[in-house]
């Protein structure tokens, strides 16, 4: 396949995923190259957070065996944050020295197709599109400010021509978790403190992710996905 055939909308989406992977691989670098910093102030910080998140229109295809792929140019999904189901979530670990970290973090991100098309009775993966992260933080300012990488975990469930894939079927230790592609986070927040280790956190991300692995009956979904996500909630540092 040509790269002009590629949808304008994966080249994006491979263009930030590259950006913020480069990016990543050079302050990880960075990372472990420097010297540590004398007498370096260091804590542990724990975010938990909730929120939800705006998806930009992006593709969705669908490959079931016997059948003609089905391709949707510009899939629209709901987040639906509180429900049904596991609701969406973010949580990070950071490992501050002075004003870096190296950091691991989760966004339990919600997809639910809006505008399916007739071959697709039920299109969800609310069970997590999740993102799991490796990266580097920053303070600067007064902000917080976080790159992360690493791979796409979904839970799907979906009805594609009358043939329903249910939740918690397959993959992982047979959980219905599968490893189906790979994503990236760039991410700014605040910090407000109400005691001496724990503080209020107000972030915005935005996370390009490719999952080109979703399991359907007979087949697989390419299930590209672009969101700014907005979380609120509480840390704490050790």
């Amino acid at each position: 396949m040509s790269a002009r055939s590629v949808p304008l909308a994966i080249r994006s989406i491979a263009r930030y995923l590259a950006l913020i992977v480069r990016l990543t691989i050079v302050s990880l670098s960075a990372g472990l190259a420097g010297p540590p910093a004398a007498k370096a102030e260091q804590t542990i910080a724990l975010e938990l957070m909730g929120g939800s998140a705006v998806n930009f229109p992006t593709p969705l295809n669908v490959h079931q065996n016997g059948y003609p792929d089905i391709n949707v140019s510009a899939a629209h999904y709901d987040t639906k944050p509180f429900g049904p189901e596991s609701p969406y979530y973010a949580w990070r670990i950071s490992d501050w020295n002075d004003d870096t970290a190296w950091e691991i973090a989760q966004i339990h991100h919600r997809l639910f197709l809006s505008n399916p098309p007739p071959e697709i009775q039920f299109f969800a993966i609310h069970y997590g599109y999740n993102y799991f992260f490796v990266g580097r933080g920053w303070k600067w300012d007064g902000f917080v400010f976080h790159l992360g990488v690493g791979p796409i975990v979904t839970n799907p469930q979906n009805t594609v021509r009358n043939q329903v894939w249910p939740s918690g079927t397959g993959g992982i230790f047979n959980s219905g978790y599968f490893f189906s592609g790979i994503g990236a986070e760039a991410a700014a927040e605040k910090y407000f403190y109400f005691a001496k280790h724990w503080f209020i956190v107000v972030e915005g991300a935005l996370t390009p992710g490719w999952a080109w692995s979703v399991p359907v009956v007979n087949g697989h979904a390419d299930v590209p996905n672009l969101a700014l996500h907005g979380h609120i909630g509480v840390g704490f540092n050790f």
